[in-house]
């Protein structure tokens, strides 16, 4: 039987028109190339649209040549003026980042979308920085039209999955980056709002950018202001862009969807078109929802990332409460050489070392904002022994407690 189906279909000629700029386009067309020769169809024919407008000879080829078409990273509004010019165009598959509304669905006739499953991208990337121990989040993405839409549907994804497991112990942020004139970059006009919003992001911090090139942007940014990569923050980009992940330090890790899978899907569903061009409109739309997480040095806490960050977290919240080493392993669940072990090659301290940091800037900052006396700022600082205190205080700045506030007081 799928032999007959196979010779039924061969000598179909079909025509992938792609945006070759887009990794996406090139991934899926490479994908298709692979899937219709497999399948007996012969060689497709390649179009590239360049600078956004439709190939010229892609009309005359449309309407006597072509038995179906796979349009690959196209906008919107360079799909609307083929459709326009070729209302009789043959059986059309469009591959988009996210689903096309049923005005465009009527303007296709007897064509079909391939959609990008980007709420499962949202919910596959928070489970992945919620196993990290991760409880502070952050989303960003550029001002770019084609971006907009799919970006939005992430984010609510990414922070509803966050929501669900988390309940409400958790921050979450989101940035869009500024409109800019074209062939200008918003990271290199001066606007400091993103390094505003890098700096106010609670550490240690999860952030997933809607694409490799954000990543990039926002990992230098971090290093401009201090903020180390991926000790205390994480970063996770999308399409597994080389150019991006390999060249940008540390190396970005990237989500992927499963691009020749959605070449295969694009061209089932194709030769389901022209099969029977009245396909019902739900068989005309197909999600995909495979992803594969490419692992470098932006997450590469990696396997025991989630103990450093969980770590991190129950001494930033608890560490002026009193407690101690063996309360910070119980807390993390691990054997406290495991923990010690990874918390060295993270941080360079001891456990108690970030302990006492966190505890020394909290008498710092109370030295400097009130009047409190000394025995009052050690004991909201986790100390019990007033003695003990001003020796590490000492130890730490080179002066006393009294002498610090003096020099350091806040009107």
């Amino acid at each position: 039987m799928e032999k007959e189906n196979d010779n039924r279909m061969s000598g179909k000629r079909i025509g992938v028109v792609i945006n070759a700029v887009l990794k996406p386009s090139r991934e899926v067309m490479c994908g298709v190339i692979h899937c219709v020769q497999s399948e007996c169809l012969g060689k497709p024919l390649l179009f590239q649209a360049s600078g956004g407008t439709l190939p010229e000879n892609i009309k005359s080829f449309a309407a006597n040549d072509l038995d179906g078409m796979i349009f690959c990273g196209l906008r919107r509004e360079v799909i609307v003026e083929f459709l326009r010019l070729m209302p009789d165009h043959p059986p059309l598959v469009v591959c988009t980042y996210y689903p096309l509304s049923e005005e465009y669905m009527n303007l296709l006739g007897n064509g079909g979308e391939l959609v990008l499953d980007n709420e499962g991208f949202g919910r596959t990337t928070a489970d992945f920085f919620i196993k990290h121990g991760h409880r502070n989040f952050a989303f960003l993405r550029s001002q770019v039209a084609t971006e907009s839409i799919a970006g939005d549907i992430r984010c609510e994804a990414f922070r509803r999955r966050i929501e669900e497991c988390l309940g409400t112990s958790y921050t979450f942020s989101k940035f869009v980056t500024g409109v800019v004139a074209a062939n200008e970059d918003f990271w290199e006009t001066g606007d400091n709002r993103a390094e505003a919003w890098v700096d106010s992001l609670p550490l240690p911090c999860a952030v997933l950018t809607n694409d490799d090139r954000e990543a990039a942007n926002f990992i230098d940014v971090c290093k401009r202001l201090g903020k180390r990569v991926p000790n205390d923050i994480e970063v996770l980009g999308s399409n597994n862009s080389h150019g991006f992940c390999e060249q940008t330090r540390p190396a970005i890790s990237s989500l992927i969807p499963d691009y020749a899978k959605g070449a295969r899907d694009a061209v089932k569903l194709l030769m389901a078109l022209i099969d029977n061009p009245n396909l019902p409109r739900a068989q005309r739309s197909v999600v995909l929802s495979s992803y594969r997480l490419v692992e470098r040095g932006s997450t590469s806490n990696g396997e025991h990332g989630y103990i450093v960050a969980r770590a991190r977290e129950y001494i930033a919240q608890n560490a002026c409460k009193g407690i101690g080493v063996m309360d910070v392993v119980a807390n993390v669940g691990v054997s406290r050489r495991l923990l010690e072990k990874r918390i060295r090659a993270a941080t360079g301290q001891s456990l108690l070392e970030m302990i006492q940091a966190v505890r020394l800037e909290n008498v710092c900052r109370l030295l400097t904002t009130t009047s409190l006396p000394m025995l009052e700022v050690g004991e909201r600082s986790g100390y019990d022994s007033t003695s003990n205190l001003s020796c590490l205080f000492r130890k730490r700045f080179g002066m006393t407690m009294s002498d610090y506030r003096a020099q350091n007081a806040k009107p």
